[in-house]
């Protein structure tokens, strides 16, 4: 038990840490200043960016401007653990989200996107595990909002499924292209999602902690399978990997306690690091891969000591 719950946070520090890291280096190049409650940045067009905020409000008016100057962007993880907040309001004047911009505000319940907003990082709403609706204007040029999930129009893109939505099933609508980063993760009554044929790429940590998630169909439209994607699907008992899929990231099956049964077609050509760090490492799981013979994921399975076994193993019975 200990095993287990050390590599499920170590996942999450993994996670967060590369998620930080970015924003840690640019803010170092940026003086910071201070107006109230809140920090900020000067941009180079003499607006201002939210840095952070360190006041405890539940209902939060964000200013349209701050020391005289412009509020245009919310910069990454600018309000990130402000587990006090239930309601933010945006003012029109913002055209931007940075990553994790409400990174683990876990009061928060629900919150609209103002039509001014151009622009939207990865994992804005990540861990807000009370966030039930996001909303969006019928107009907004950008970005759209179907049963309160949040997607981007020019790429077609899944951004967000809040957490806190209690419906045990979700099926993404037909026309979406891409999960996008930690897009589902920590989405804890999610037993069943079912994604269509037009999904080609399913982002890094896209449904990581999901851990009530029992069934999940990979379309053979999906190329990519990204890091830590399935990190800590504690419910998971078998996947199987479609014809289509070529690469599988670091971690992505990591921590699934109860898989037992994975099948890799011979397409794939790219197992990262710890893809099955769970059942490999831990020898604690009854993990078996079904991969092609002479395959790529053979040797994979070779080389990191995990059992396996070829879809044809038993067709001497039968002659």
């Amino acid at each position: 038990m200990k095993n287990k719950w050390f590599v499920s946070l170590l996942m999450v520090v993994v996670m967060m840490c590369a998620c930080w890291t970015g924003a840690l280096a640019e803010d170092e190049e940026r003086e910071t200043f201070t107006s109230g409650d809140y920090e900020y940045a000067l941009l180079d067009d003499g607006t201002v960016e939210i840095a952070g905020y360190k006041g405890s409000a539940d209902l939060l008016a964000i200013p349209a401007e701050l020391d005289g100057k412009t509020v245009t962007a919310i910069g990454d993880y600018a309000f990130a653990r402000c587990s006090s907040l239930t309601s933010v309001s945006i003012p029109d004047s913002v055209t931007s989200f940075g990553d994790g911009a409400f990174f683990a505000c876990d009061s928060l319940t629900s919150i609209s996107i103002p039509d001014s907003v151009v622009q939207i990082g990865e994992n804005p709403f990540t861990s807000c595990s009370s966030l039930k609706i996001i909303s969006v204007s019928p107009e907004h040029l950008y970005f759209a909002a179907i049963d309160g999930v949040l997607f981007r129009k020019a790429d077609k893109a899944l951004i967000s499924y809040p957490a806190g939505i209690k419906s045990p099933t979700y099926t993404i609508p037909q026309g979406i292209t891409s999960i996008g980063v930690a897009a589902f993760s920590r989405c804890k009554f999610l037993t069943s999602i079912t994604i269509p044929d037009s999904v080609t790429s399913i982002r890094d940590w896209a449904f990581s902690s999901c851990d009530s998630l029992t069934s999940i169909t990979i379309p053979d439209s999906v190329t990519s399978i990204g890091v830590g994607a399935f990190e800590s699907c504690y419910s998971l008992t078998s996947i199987t990997i479609p014809d289509s899929v070529t690469s599988i990231g670091d971690w992505a099956f990591a921590s699934c306690n109860f898989l037992t049964s994975v099948t890799i077609p011979d397409s794939v050509t790219s197992i990262g690091d710890g893809a099955f760090l769970r059942c490999s490492f831990m020898c604690s799981s009854n993990l078996t891969l079904t991969v092609p013979r002479n395959s790529y994921a053979a040797e994979y399975a070779k080389t990191n000591d995990i059992p396996y076994t070829y879809p044809d193993a038993n067709d001497w019975l039968n002659n």
